[in-house]
Formats: C-alpha cells, structure tokens, sequence
C-alpha cells in the first residue's frame, strides 16, 4: 500500500468519529428541542387548560352577574313601581293632609264658638242662680200673690158657671130666631118667585111674543141681536124701545113691592167663542161687559134706580150650546136678565 492510499485511508477514518460527534451532538439538539418542545407544550396545555378553567369561572360568574343583573332590573322595576304607588299614595295622604288642615281650621272655629256659647251659657246660668236666689227671696210674697189668685179664680169659675147657663139660653133663643128667619126668608124668596113670574108675565106681554125674547128658568133671556150691531156695545133705536117696555113694567112692580124685599135685577152679557181683538174691545169679555153696563145705564136712565141694577160680562165661558154652527153662535150671544134679592 502506498502512501497516499495510507493516508487517504487514515483520513477517511479520521472523519467519521467527528461525524458521529456532530450527529450526537446533533441528536441531542434534537431531544433537547422536543424535549424543550414538550416542556412548552405542556406548559401550554397547563396555561390552556389553567385559562379555560379561569374563562370557564369567568363565564359562570358573569353568568352569575346576568343573573344578578336581571334581579336587580326585576327589584327596579318593582321598586319603580313601588315609588309610583308610594307617589300616588303621598299626593292622596297630602290631599287628606290638606283637608284635614280644613277640617282642623272649621273644627277651631267651631271649638272657638263653642267655647262662646259655653261663656254665654256660663253666665246665662250665673245670671239663672241669681235669678233663683231673687225668686227665693220673693218667693212668700209669689205664695200670697198665688191665694189671691186662688180665691178670685174661683170667683171667676162660679161666674163662668153662670155666664155659661146664661150663653145656653141665648143660644136656644139665637136657634128660635135663626128658625123664625129662616122661615121669613122663605116666605120673601117665595114671595120674590110670585113678583118674578109676574114680572116675567108682564114682561113678556108687554115685549110680545118675540122668537128671540125667551124666558128660561127665573131668566129673561135677549139675543144680542135685539140691542145691538157685530162687535158693538152701542145700543140700537130698536132695542132701546125694547129696553124702555121693560123698565116701565118693572117700575109698576116696584110700586106693588113690600119695603122689605130687598130687590135687584141683574143684567149678563153673552157672547160666542169666536175671538174678537178690537181698539176698543180686545176680548169677548170685554165686549159683553160694555153692553151689559150699556143696558143698565139705559135703565137707570129710565127711571130705575141704579143700585137696583148690576152689570156683569162672562164673555164665551158660559155657552148654551157648544156646536160650531151659526145657530150655537147665535143662541150664545145674548143677554140675559134675573129678578133677584139681595
């Protein structure tokens, strides 16, 4: 072998403890990275593992917060709920304050006047108690005063007794008159009913046997149309002649009277319901009042004396017949004459 051989030989021997070293050193390298690797992986896993444990508590406590949260929303709400009521309720109770502080104010006042009536009754009843002691002194006295009134009460009584059997003698004679009058004014009505059929028989003889002179009951009755026009009071040439026939047939009965009847001849006016508004009547009962006074001034002026005579209106408000023809118009409007006593 040669020398170059040799020495290309021992070199290569030579390389390889060296790649050994360096593959060792290497594999070392190696491990210590894994096993650094390893390390800081499981560092990791315990930090991951420390940290899901921390956000696992994190979580559950803010859990925990949502839920106190929710309660103390919950509690607000009630609690606002609650003021608002508590509000409510401090308005309504100073309301009640407030009429409360009224009724204080009347209570005062009425505390002030009753403590007023109390003074004034107070002395009412101090002013009472000297009264009573003044009574007490002038009490003998009042005793005295009291038999005297005794004694002339009785004296009283026994008059009274008398006065009373002298009342019930002059009412059995008050009752004999009242009979006796009573009789008299019978006699006078009936003889006043004798003098008024002769009245109405002479009247009637003397005015004819006339369709629209009638004689109703104890009345004479005229229609309107004898006396006057439509809607007047003015008394026409006819009637008057009518009117003085009458009054000279009732001065003969006058004369034939007894002083003692006192006799009287009322004249009515009639109308019908039918509505007159005149310048100078402005009703139906206006109207028939102007001509009943119409007939009795023409009596009086004939001689009657007027308080003999009496003038009264009763308009429409006394129809003989209800209807609405020209035949019930002409019955209502009328007048009318009744020989009576006072």
């Amino acid at each position: 072998m040669s020398y170059a051989e040799r020495k290309a030989k021992r070199r290569h021997l030579d390389i390889w403890p060296g790649y050994v070293d360096a593959l060792s050193t290497m594999l070392m390298m190696i491990a210590l990275v894994l096993v650094i690797m390893m390390a800081a992986q499981f560092a990791l896993s315990n930090a991951l593992n420390t940290r899901e444990a921390q956000m696992s508590e994190l979580a559950l406590r803010l859990q925990k917060l949502n839920d106190a949260l929710n309660i103390e929303k919950s509690t607000a709400e009630s609690l606002r709920g609650q003021k608002s009521q508590l509000e409510g309720r401090i308005k309504q109770v100073e309301d009640e304050a407030g009429k409360m502080r009224v009724r204080l104010t009347e209570t005062e006042g009425r505390v002030g006047g009753l403590v007023g009536e109390r003074d004034a009754a107070k002395r009412e009843m101090e002013a009472a108690f000297a009264e009573t002691n003044n009574l007490k002194v002038q009490l003998p006295d009042m005793a005295r005063q009291i038999e005297e009134l005794n004694k002339k009460l009785s004296l009283l009584t026994a008059d009274l007794s008398t006065a009373k059997t002298s009342i019930a003698e002059k009412e059995i004679q008050i009752k004999d008159l009242d009979e006796k009058l009573k009789r008299k004014m019978l006699e006078k009505v009936e003889e006043l009913s004798e003098y008024r059929s002769e009245f109405f028989g002479r009247l009637k003889k003397a005015l004819g046997n006339r369709p629209d002179i009638k004689v109703v009951g104890d009345r004479f009755v005229f229609q309107s149309e004898v006396f006057f026009q439509s809607a007047s009071a003015d008394l026409e040439e006819g009637g008057k002649e009518q009117l003085a026939k009458l009054a000279e047939t009732l001065k003969d009965l006058a004369k034939t009277l007894p002083k003692d009847i006192n006799w009287i001849l009322n004249v009515v006016g009639h109308t019908d319901k039918r509505p007159i508004n005149m310048p100078q009547f402005r009703s139906n009962w206006e109207l028939s009042a102007a001509r009943a006074i119409s007939v009795v001034k023409f009596l009086a002026e004939q001689g009657i004396p007027p308080e003999r005579l009496s003038a009264t209106g009763y308009g429409e408000y006394q129809p003989l017949d209800n209807g609405d023809s020209e035949e019930a118009f002409s019955r209502n409007r009328r007048i009318e004459l009744k020989f009576n006593q006072r």
